[in-house]
C-alpha cells in the first residue's frame, strides 16, 4: 500500500509543472482578453463622445440661429414694421 502511494507521489512533481503551465497560459489569455475588451470599449466610448460634441456643436449653431432671428425680429417689431414670415 504504501509502495503504490510513493509510485503515485513520483508523478506528483509532473503533475504540478504542468498545471503550473495551464495556470500561466490561462493569465495570458486573460489578460489578452482583457486588453482587448478594455481597447474595444476605450474606442465605443471615443466615438460616443465625438457624436455627443458634434450633437452639442449642431444644437448651439441652431441657438445661435435663433438667437439672431429673433433678435432681427425684435428690431424690425421695434421700427413698427410687421415682421416677415419665416420659412421652414
Amino acid at each position: 500500500m504504501l509502495e503504490g502511494q510513493m509510485h503515485e507521489m513520483q508523478d506528483l512533481p509532473a503533475r504540478v509543472t504542468r498545471l503550473e503551465s495551464q495556470i500561466v497560459r490561462l493569465r495570458q489569455e486573460i489578460r489578452d482578453e482583457f486588453s482587448a475588451t478594455r481597447s474595444g470599449l476605450l474606442g465605443e466610448i471615443a466615438g460616443a463622445v465625438t457624436t455627443l460634441a458634434k450633437a452639442i456643436a449642431d444644437t448651439n449653431t441652431q441657438m445661435r440661429t435663433l438667437h439672431e432671428d429673433t433678435l432681427s425680429r425684435i428690431a424690425t417689431v421695434g421700427e413698427g414694421r410687421q415682421p416677415r414670415k419665416r420659412r421652414s
